[in-house]
């Protein structure tokens, strides 16, 4: 009897034995840049970006526009959905997405191209990761999610351009 518990316990570690290597080969992203996006009266003030393959259910978007640079020269993306009080009224970003689209939209209580540095030219990123990945780190700062999931994957996230 002690040598099958010895056996089934061998047997046991040897299954769940842990390795040096802290990759999580489950968490896999994708990271999309869409440049010169143009929300115009035509298409709703709306832009519509496929996703080829479709992503799984279980995956989240999280989108983050340009907004500027920060002193030393480096991107700041501010997450979406986010709002703006300007003198010409408030104006929203914010997103939807399914299996094989996300759809960013742009809105306001004014004409949105009062504001062209709001509505034309904008770049995004649409950064795709598994559910759970989601809710252990900031989604608010995009330099948090990237570096997570650099952690996570063992490796520099792609930015891929659209």
């Amino acid at each position: 009897m002690k040598k099958i518990f010895l056996l089934l316990t061998v047997i046991g570690l040897s299954l769940t034995s842990c390795s040096d290597d802290d990759v999580d080969r489950d968490t896999f992203s994708e990271v999309f840049e869409v440049d010169n996006v143009n929300f115009l009266q035509s298409g709703n003030f709306s832009v519509t970006v496929p996703l080829n393959p479709q992503i799984y259910a279980s995956d989240v978007i999280l989108v983050y526009r340009l907004a500027g640079a920060n002193s030393q020269g480096n991107d700041i993306w501010e997450p979406i959905p986010t709002t703006y009080n300007l003198a010409e009224g408030q104006l929203n970003y914010f997103f939807d997405f399914s299996r094989n689209d996300v759809v960013v939209y742009l809105d306001s209580d004014f004409d949105p191209m009062l504001r062209q540095d709001f509505s034309l030219g904008q770049v995004l990123r649409i950064v795709i990761v598994p559910g759970y990945f989601s809710q252990s780190v900031d989604i608010n700062n995009y330099d948090a999610v990237i570096s997570a999931l650099n952690t996570k994957q063992g490796g520099e996230v792609q930015i891929q351009k659209l």
